[in-house]
């Protein structure tokens, strides 16, 4: 959604925002066309923008509707204005305009203006929206901005009193936005169900909000009708290669980069790194607990490396928790830009597809290739069921070498010292008139 979207006002009866103007267009980044473009401060008394894909900063077009050399009747609708009107007068009004669209900023050339005609396009929200169509005209009330923002907390608030936890109030609340504001009345099961049936997701995202607001008509004591089962896909999770994770950490900055070090090294989830406290950290034997378990995990202790070590020592230790903060969220912040940036230089589509989660699948995948215990995958993750581990055993072998550290023995005393370390016997060999026996045991696997 652009900057214009989602400051837009919302309309009634969609003719326009409350000042009278008409809807303006969303704003494309000349650099790659893309319409996720956020505000960037002022440049000389104009409006700058920057582009999350590229991180092309550029001068948007500010464009005053209430023109006087041509005035437009019933302005409020974006449909009166038609094609013909957009055309012939489109060059007029750029060059009435003080400025030029499409500014740079770094190099503060101006682009034709010619080309970007497109962007005067006429807008109507209807056809814009096709799902608010299908659920017009319902006889039903439905909540104000401000009744849903209170029903929003106090919903919250029933939540916290069963127990939930803070993340899973969190989702939930951004959950019932959804429906909201997809123009689902939450007064009704039946607009609900049509809503959802009609939202263009996958059955999981639907299962969700389902739950959602089966929780909240709890809440609101309505009674529901029978709702959809919605069955989730079975899909194998996104696996990059070490290359890839090794390439975001180091872009990152002094900050995300311990951060994604340690989600690589432990294969915790991003809310349990963020809990992490310095009394978690034994420095002298790299072991780092995680205590604050997610989603009902167990804790569990995982050992790490120096280069990790070293990462965090150099954090000063002006709080408990080792990160600031809500951290999460402004490690996610900070990521997603890294990984945009990475993306676009790098020209590797890849990269976009990383999310924090991933290096908790990355780090499942490599330990189970390089140990083949599905035992020890399941505690390093802190599972309660080994079915939710199993999902790793289906992925690809990427290394088709098994690694060992092999020893010998001349003597029962050896035998025995190496038996007790974990090494298994493989055969005999004989050099001269002195035996040996050989040892394996495969080689232990860390991240680093």
């Amino acid at each position: 959604m652009s900057a214009y979207s989602a400051k837009r006002v919302k309309e009634s009866e969609g003719k326009g925002d409350v000042s009278g103007r008409p809807i303006q267009p969303p704003i494309k980044c000349p650099e790659c066309s893309s319409q996720k473009i956020w505000k960037d401060g002022r440049y000389r008394n104009r409006q700058r923008y920057k582009c999350s894909n590229c991180f092309h900063r550029f001068v948007g077009l500010e464009i005053e509707f209430n023109v006087t050399s041509q005035s437009i009747t019933d302005s409020h609708s974006a449909e009166d204005v038609s094609d013909s009107f957009v055309l012939s007068s489109s060059k007029e009004l750029f060059k009435s305009f003080p400025f030029k669209f499409g500014e740079y900023v770094t190099s503060h050339k101006s682009s034709n203006a010619e080309e970007n005609l497109n962007i005067l396009r006429p807008y109507n929200r209807g056809q814009a929206n096709p799902l608010q169509r299908q659920i017009e005209g319902r006889q039903t009330s439905s909540l104000t901005l401000q009744e849903f923002k209170g029903k929003m907390l106090e919903f919250a608030f029933y939540l916290k009193k069963n127990g939930k936890k803070q993340t899973t109030i969190k989702g939930h609340s951004g959950n019932l936005k959804n429906l909201y504001n997809s123009g689902a009345t939450l007064f009704d099961p039946e607009s609900v169900k049509e809503t959802v049936a009609l939202k263009e997701c996958s059955n999981g995202t639907k299962r969700t909000l389902t739950y959602t607001y089966i929780n909240f008509a709890k809440f609101l004591k309505i009674e529901l009708p029978e709702m959809p089962d919605y069955k989730q896909e079975s899909k194998l999770p996104f696996i990059p290669t070490e290359s890839e994770l090794n390439m975001l950490i180091g872009c990152a900055g002094p900050k995300l980069q311990p951060y994604l070090q340690t989600l690589k090294e432990t294969g915790a989830r991003s809310g349990e790194i963020s809990a992490i406290k310095w009394i978690d950290i034994d420095f002298q034997r790299r072991i780092i607990t995680i205590n604050n378990a997610e989603k009902g995990s167990r804790p569990r202790q995982i050992e790490i490396s120096e280069k990790l070590l070293t990462m965090l020592k150099r954090i000063p230790q002006t709080q408990n928790l080792v990160f600031e903060k809500n951290a999460n969220k402004r490690m996610r912040k900070n990521f997603h830009s890294t990984r945009a940036r990475l993306a676009f230089r790098t020209q590797n589509r890849r990269i976009k597809s990383i999310h924090l989660h991933s290096f908790r699948h990355w780090f499942a995948c490599m330990l189970y290739h390089h140990t083949k215990n599905i035992m020890l995958v399941k505690q390093k993750l802190g599972h309660r069921s080994i079915t939710s581990t199993q999902v790793y055993v289906q992925l690809l072998e990427t290394s088709g070498k098994e690694e060992y550290v092999s020893k010998t023995a001349t003597s029962i005393e050896e035998m025995t010292k190496l038996i007790e370390q974990g090494y298994e016997y493989v055969t005999d060999t004989r050099i001269g008139e002195i035996s040996y026996k050989l040892f394996r045991k495969k080689k232990l696997w860390h991240p680093n």
